[in-house]
């Protein structure tokens, strides 16, 4: 399919195949910027827990073999929308020009062009994001603790503000989505700067890697 001038993206749904590493904070609505809370489907609002905000930050490696091969870099926001839980994704970068004329076209997903460099060794993963302007977005290390039995599959439904020229009956999008794969808890420490620098001084209270991991995006959309 053809987005943005020149560059094809594959059709829904999208299989892929990677390795994600998960952060989880909680966080002060007032910390959240407006332009962040403005990505929010109207009728939706944060899941907030104590008083608090949960909020995702998963950095994602997409391997070949899966229909497309890229880094990626996410804040996941879960929501109440329309009295159904789901996540908004209001901030992600990747790597690939098609990753990011494909999330916006089908799923109104706000991607940005970023750079990545990661390094294994063993258990432990340390990742770097830079923007197109080349500042830092952030920076993880993250080592594996202990890895759960069997292969768990966990459901992702997404809801997103549908871009305006995207808008047919519906001013959002939803998405059924789900990720399958080898799951593990894992110590992850996270710096942030630049458009994420809203992050800075939190600390996870949940770190968690998924490998070897099969994500099916996009199988059945609400426009």
């Amino acid at each position: 399919m053809q987005g943005e001038p020149g560059v094809a993206y594959p059709p829904e749904p999208w299989l892929l195949q990677g390795d994600f590493a998960v952060g989880v904070f909680l966080v002060p609505l007032r910390v959240i910027p407006e332009d962040v809370l403005a990505k929010l489907p109207a009728g939706s609002h944060p899941l907030v827990l104590a008083g608090r905000a949960v909020v995702g930050v998963a950095a994602v490696r997409y391997k070949p073999g899966g229909v497309l091969a890229y880094d990626e870099l996410l804040v996941a926001l879960p929501v109440v929308h329309h009295a159904r839980l789901a996540v908004t994704i209001p901030q992600i970068w990747v790597s690939s020009p098609a990753s990011r004329a494909g999330g916006r076209a089908l799923w109104g997903i706000p991607k940005e062009l970023m750079t990545a460099h990661r390094h294994h060794s063993g258990r432990r993963l340390q990742a770097l994001y830079r923007s197109e302007s080349r500042a830092i977005l952030a920076e993880t290390s993250v080592l594996v603790r202990r890895s759960l039995p069997g292969r768990w599959r966990l459901p992702l439904p997404t809801v997103q503000r549908a871009p305006e020229d995207l808008i047919r009956s519906s001013t959002f999008i939803r998405s059924s989505n789900s990720v399958r794969g080898s799951l593990h808890l894992a110590h992850t420490e996270w710096t942030f700067g630049s458009a994420l620098s809203w992050l800075q001084g939190h600390r996870p209270v949940l770190g968690a890697a998924i490998t070897q991991t099969s994500v099916v995006f996009g199988a059945r959309v609400q426009r």
